[in-house]
């Protein structure tokens, strides 16, 4: 079954800070998100020098900062002329735009921000604020920090840009475009001028094609200045020497510094950076393969000691290579715990990758103290110098580029090149009907950029959406297989679910991924780990759920059409898989025991009628009531239902079960959410929800005196048929326990569909229904 690689086939130096961190094991390490605190609570610690926190309420201020207005004679190059930031604070961010509250929590204290969206008459233009004139960096350079806030659907970019005194162009050492949720994200960067400068912040808008610049959004950023260049830990672009990095003793030779190859056969020219900007310092470190190295000589350098990563948040290392000549041997990124002093191999390059430098990338991920190494070994002598310059590390999760550098079934993809071992099933494997297509951005209206690159070139997979298509209509996508230790890993990637506006009921479909391993028997085992239904926004949105498995699984993700016409978007970017028990992002895909929507199968529901006559029963195209479609998808199937014909006018009772499911760790309570449709002559056919738990809290205490027996906690007697009514009720419960529907019917029945478990209170749906504790 592995020979085919499918189970089915058997049957400029920058770092977004993230929770990458130095110091011991034991130590205090900051996180990655500052979280927004209560309003008022302003953190006592003084700012650093030279970092300005725009004061506050009453008392604001630009510190060494300027932001020239539309009148400024100073214009962006190709934008025209600038507007101007505003300083604000959270108590005036539903009058004039910003987040609710500083870097601190405090509604009161001040940052700089930028509202991005445009009026019918007036086109947002691009903000800058520019610093005052800086002086050469030195050879160690200057480390930018600040926290930046993007929300909304305008927020288009955020960059950071260099330029040199005198002159209109110039050289950008920061941006990002994604959406920080809500957060303040902390960022930095390192960077080298030889000249006098200064530092430009620009918020750019939605563009005039852009559907969306209409709508509000906004672009903020506080605490915001430069420190010395040692403050940017593990980052290094080597004009002041090795940084944060240091060569192992243990092995062969060591990597030097330079500033340009004095062999032209294998080089580099010059450092990778200097290529931006005349006056941009340059070096870079690399391997010797002359005299006296000899193959399979290998050169060690490692960084300092990080501590654990944080699982729902690990950081992307990313550095570039130069790698050119007939003799280059190999390059390795090893990730090593400082405890065992195990290395695992996360990154490897081998032989000529052309007469450029080469990005890498790969996510770094522990749940141990670790240091990162850059291995080099020795192909032919003379022939095979390495290179490596401006290493960065970015916040967040990302694909390990280039492709040829991953390890084997990695399952990391941007889709830039290929699509990196996922693929469509085989039409004899009969999974699906519809395929994923990797398709260029340019290629459609929307979205408008993919979200590897933010550019119209870039590529991404997308659901195939044919002229003729069913409800339920849907495509596999197929990771290459991967091995299980046992161990939490994540599964990461960026999604897009929209659908346009002004549809006819709208229904676009679902987003699934699911786990597929063979079980004891031989069997396929298919386990749902996430998944999302309909409309869910207008950009592309990050995505992560963790998997656990012994032995060799696959990832599938599954886009399943809606409605036949729905002319909408169901598309995917950017996976990534590495070690850590992350938790389940957004929180709306957690996938609980219990949650089903019958479109395959009953999702461990069982039936406990005994009289086989009258039983709960899967819809199908040939047998179901009422000629009725299901709710997921509208399809002819994929929903269960009960309806009894008795003519003797005896009562039947049947139950639906469902699999045993999990309290939440802190005791707090779930909401058990459904829809339902009533039929038939008996105006007294009813459906009931029950509790079968071993234990029960916060229920009248003359209702526990006997915990074996079911509890009820929602019924409904049948009405005028009406279709599809949703329906929702609490559920508390401090041990494990089980919900059981059941109806009650001499001439009548009730369907169900779409069971979903949620965290968190509710109220009981429809208002009309009874809730009440009663023993069964």
């Amino acid at each position: 079954m592995r020979g085919a690689g499918n189970l089915l086939a058997a049957t400029v130096v920058v770092v977004l800070v993230s929770s990458l961190v130095v110091g011991k094991a034991g130590e205090e390490t900051p996180s990655q998100d500052k979280k927004v605190e209560p309003r008022g609570k302003r953190q006592t610690e003084g700012i650093a020098p030279g970092i300005c926190d725009f004061g506050s309420a009453g008392a604001s201020t630009w510190c060494s900062w300027s932001s020239p207005g539309p009148d400024a004679a100073s214009r962006v190059e190709n934008e025209g002329a600038p507007e101007a930031w505003t300083l604000s604070t959270g108590i005036n961010s539903l009058w004039v735009g910003g987040p609710f509250n500083d870097t601190t929590g405090d509604d009161r204290g001040g940052y700089a921000f930028h509202e991005t969206s445009s009026t019918p008459s007036k086109l947002a233009p691009l903000a800058v604020m520019e610093s005052e004139m800086q002086g050469p960096t030195g050879p160690n350079g200057k480390c930018l920090k600040f926290w930046y806030f993007l929300d909304g659907l305008s927020a288009s970019e955020l960059r950071v840009k260099v330029r040199k005194r005198g002159e209109g162009k110039a050289v950008t050492i920061w941006k990002t475009n994604d959406l920080t949720r809500g957060d303040w994200r902390e960022a930095q960067a390192l960077y080298t001028f030889t000249d006098n400068h200064t530092i430009m912040v620009e918020a750019v808008p939605a563009g005039a094609g852009d559907p969306f610049n209409i709508f509000r959004g906004h672009i903020a950023v506080d605490d915001l200045g430069t420190r010395p260049g040692q403050e940017c830990i593990g980052l290094c672009s080597f004009e002041g020497g090795m940084c944060d990095w240091n060569n192992v003793r243990t092995d062969d030779f060591d990597w030097m510094l330079g500033r340009g190859t004095q062999n032209p056969i294998t080089g580099p020219p010059r450092d990778r950076s200097s290529s931006q900007g005349e006056a941009l310092g340059g070096a870079y470190v690399f391997l010797d393969s002359s005299f006296p190295r000899r193959p399979g000589d290998v050169g060690r350098l490692e960084s300092i000691e990080f501590q654990a990563t944080d699982p729902n948040n690990p950081p992307c290392m990313r550095f570039y290579t130069y790698m050119a000549g007939r003799g280059v041997g190999r390059l390795r990124v090893l990730l090593e715990d400082v405890v065992t002093r195990k290395q695992q191999i996360m990154w490897a390059l081998q032989g000529h990758q052309g007469t450029r430098w080469v990005q890498g990338q790969l996510p770094l991920s522990s749940g141990t103290p670790f240091k990162v190494v850059f291995e080099g070994t020795v192909g032919k002598p003379r022939l095979g110098d390495i290179a490596l310059d401006d290493i960065t590390i970015v916040s967040g999760p990302c694909a390990t580029l280039p492709p040829a550098a991953m390890p084997p079934a990695s399952g990391d993809c941007t889709f830039e090149e290929d699509t990196c071992g996922w693929s469509n099933p085989g039409t004899n494997q009969r999974v699906d009907n519809l395929q994923f297509l990797r398709v260029r951005a340019a290629e459609f209206a929307f979205p408008t950029t993919d979200h590897s690159t933010g550019s119209r070139q870039g590529f991404y997979m997308k659901l195939e959406s044919p002229a003729r298509k069913q409800e339920g209509d849907h495509a596999w996508l197929l990771s290459p297989i991967m091995q299980g230790d046992g161990q939490a890993k994540c599964l990461s990637f960026w999604y897009l679910m929209f659908e346009p506006l002004g549809e006819v009921e709208p229904n676009l479909g679902s987003l699934s991924a699911f786990m597929l391993r063979e079980g004891s028997s031989g069997a396929l085992i298919l386990t749902p780990v996430w998944t999302l239904h309909n409309f869910q926004g207008l950009t592309w949105f990050f995505a992560q759920t963790p998997l656990r498995a012994e032995g060799d699984f696959q990832v599938v993700i599954e886009a399943v059409w809606g409605a036949s016409n729905s002319s909408g978007m169901l598309a995917i970017d950017d996976i990534s898989v590495f070690d850590g028990n992350c938790r389940t992002v957004p929180e709306a895909a957690v996938v609980r025991a219990g949650d089903c929507t019958f479109t395959r199968g009953s999702c461990g529901w069982t039936n406990l009628t005994s009289d086989r006559d009258f039983t709960w029963t899967l819809a199908s195209a040939v047998r179901r009531p009422l000629n009725m479609h299901d709710h997921t998808y509208g399809a002819p199937a994929g929903y269960i239902y009960f309806d009894v014909f008795n003519l003797g006018g005896r009562t039947q009772r049947l139950q639906l079960v469902s699999p045993v499911v999990e309290p939440m760790p802190d005791r707090s309570p779930l909401c058990f959410t459904f829809w339902f449709a009533g039929f038939g002559a008996d105006p007294n056919t009813s459906l009931s929800i029950y509790l079968r738990p071993s234990q029960l809290r916060s229920f009248p205490e003359q209702l526990l005196t006997d915990l074996s027996s079911d509890i009820r906690v929602w019924s409904h007697i049948l009405g005028d048929p009406v279709g599809w009514i949703f329906g929702q009720v609490q559920l508390l419960a401090s041990t494990r326990f089980q919900v059981v529907f059941e109806g009650v019917s001499f001439n009548g029945g009730f369907t169900l569909d779409d069971f979903k478990v949620y965290a968190g209170t509710c109220t009981k749906r429809p208002r009309d229904s009874s809730l009440s504790f009663s023993h069964s």
